[in-house]
């Protein structure tokens, strides 16, 4: 008898550099657009690094350690994890019962944290801290918004080699984003603004639908120990890493420099992620399902910056023999 395991995960980083005002930051030293010092970037923190470390255990571990909190934060915004064992006597074959697939589904999403310390010039701050608005629940950090969507085990075979297959679309927004939206919909833009003080060039971020960080993680594993982690889809911002096994595998280009500049009004990168989000055929809510699986289709032909991937040869199959047998995303909706 022989156990087969390979575990998968996607982390999303929105780097940056310190932000640690009055300290050696800047309050706008990330990734994210400050629409003229008004929005984003002067409102909340971003994850402080540009790379995140080779070994997934590190990555995990790794935190922002804020004057401004009182616990520590994760460096990343992000996590999809899917783990897919079971035992085969032969090499070819999977054992009924002895499947299992474990995904971070439990895990709390990361937070969303608002920038500079009580006192300092930041309007969302002001509303935490004001006695007549309560609508974040007078809390400075919030647990991102999120969505998952899980296929759970779906057998498959691969000339005559037996293997288990899971996937899981997941994604998170930014829960303060999504609280003010709501508002500035029930209020209306004069009064929203009237309000919150806030300057009206503020106003694109309420405006659109708040956007999602998302991965569409996809594996397989046979029995032969043969194995395929597949990102089909990935948000176009920010940054996205693979790891398998433990290991960083690959990683979506983001750069410093080139995609994004620290203090800029805003990026393309950001601007093509928000209007995709706005679209029918957004994956993660308002809309899922047809509209999503046709528009995947060209997506990753002419992007395919989006996508990530890593295999394993086994004993029979190879990881390009998985990728040509099994060439459609399992969607994890039409696994129900």
């Amino acid at each position: 008898m022989t156990r087969r395991r390979t575990d998968a995960t996607t982390l999303t980083l929105l780097p940056g550099h310190s932000e640690d005002t009055p300290g050696d930051g800047h309050k706008h030293n990330s990734a994210m657009p400050d629409y003229w010092n008004k929005s984003l970037d002067a409102w909340f923190i971003a994850d402080q690094v540009t790379d995140l470390p080779d070994d997934l255990r590190d990555a995990l571990e790794m935190r922002r350690m804020l004057p401004e909190y009182d616990e520590p934060l994760r460096q990343y915004r992000v996590r999809n994890t899917v783990d897919v064992a079971f035992t085969t006597p032969d090499g070819r074959t999977v054992i009924d019962g002895t499947v299992r697939v474990r995904t971070n589904a439990d895990e709390p999403p990361s937070y969303v944290a608002i920038e500079g310390q009580t006192g300092e010039d930041n309007v969302v701050r002001d509303i935490v801290e004001r006695d007549d608005i309560h609508w974040f629940d007078d809390r400075a950090k919030l647990r991102a918004d999120t969505d998952r969507f899980e296929s759970g085990a779906v057998r498959e075979t691969v000339r005559s080699v037996e293997g288990v297959r899971a996937s899981v679309l997941t994604g998170g927004r930014d829960e303060f984003i999504v609280r003010m939206k709501e508002k500035f919909d029930e209020l209306g833009p004069a009064e929203f603004l009237e309000r919150t003080g806030m300057d009206v060039e503020a106003v694109p971020a309420f405006i659109v639908e708040p956007p999602t960080m998302y991965t569409f993680l996809d594996l397989v594993v046979m029995a032969d120990g043969a194995s395929l982690a597949r990102v089909w889809d990935a948000s176009p911002y920010p940054k996205h890493y693979l790891y398998v096994d433990g290991d960083k595998r690959d990683e979506t280009a983001f750069e410093e420099g080139e995609h994004w500049e620290p203090r800029e009004d805003t990026n393309r990168r950001f601007g093509q992620w928000v209007m995709e989000e706005q679209d029918a055929q957004a994956p993660v809510t308002p809309h899922v399902g047809v509209a999503y699986e046709r528009y995947l289709d060209v997506a990753t032909v002419w992007e395919p910056y989006r996508g990530l991937s890593h295999g394993a040869d086994g004993e029979t199959l190879t990881a390009r023999d998985l990728a040509v047998a099994l060439p459609t995303p399992l969607f994890p909706w039409a696994a129900d």
